[in-house]
């Protein structure tokens, strides 16, 4: 059964860090290189041609760390006595299931609503040209506000995940 236990974890933390290390590789390193290189519309066009590939794997991690989270829920259950299952190890668990569902919320609408909707806004525009029109620059603000809080979200399921192995 610890091996089980083990491999299921070491699942969690795989999917976990293909996830959320993608979407901080590409906040913190990709988008900041292509702001410094490349013409606003270009940069949107290709940043969406990464999104669309990274996509299926970032809803596959989400699907694994469903399941592999419940599995070692159960497991942290089972070797957790009564009174520390009342206390610090739920609250931050739900905290951590709070965060892991708002990024869910995030990541669908960054995906699903913002990424086609600038994509679309943009669809006609010159690839070289230097400034985005006024109109779509607010929808430029909206995807960086939900990538930021991506970002932010992401570091805090990281520390609660942290914290629930140190039985914080």
């Amino acid at each position: 059964m610890e091996i089980l236990s083990l491999f299921v974890l070491w699942l969690h933390v795989i999917a976990a860090v293909v996830w959320i290390g993608g979407n901080l590789i590409l906040g913190m390193v990709i988008v900041p290189y292509f702001r410094q290189n490349m013409p606003p519309v270009q940069r949107i066009q290709l940043l969406t041609q990464i999104g669309k590939r990274f996509e299926p794997i970032v809803w596959s991690c989400v699907g694994v760390l469903f399941f592999t989270g419940i599995v070692n829920i159960f497991t942290a259950i089972d070797i957790a006595s009564p009174s520390e299952m009342l206390s610090a190890f739920m609250r931050t668990l739900f905290i951590k299931l709070t965060l892991f569902i708002v990024l869910i919320i995030l990541t669908a609408l960054h995906g699903s609503v913002f990424a086609p909707r600038l994509s679309a806004a943009i669809e006609t525009l010159d690839p070289m040209l230097e400034e985005l029109p006024p109109e779509i620059k607010p929808l430029r603000s909206q995807m960086a506000i939900v990538s930021s809080l991506m970002g932010v979200v992401s570091l805090l399921i990281l520390l609660a995940a942290v914290a629930l192995r140190m039985g914080l």
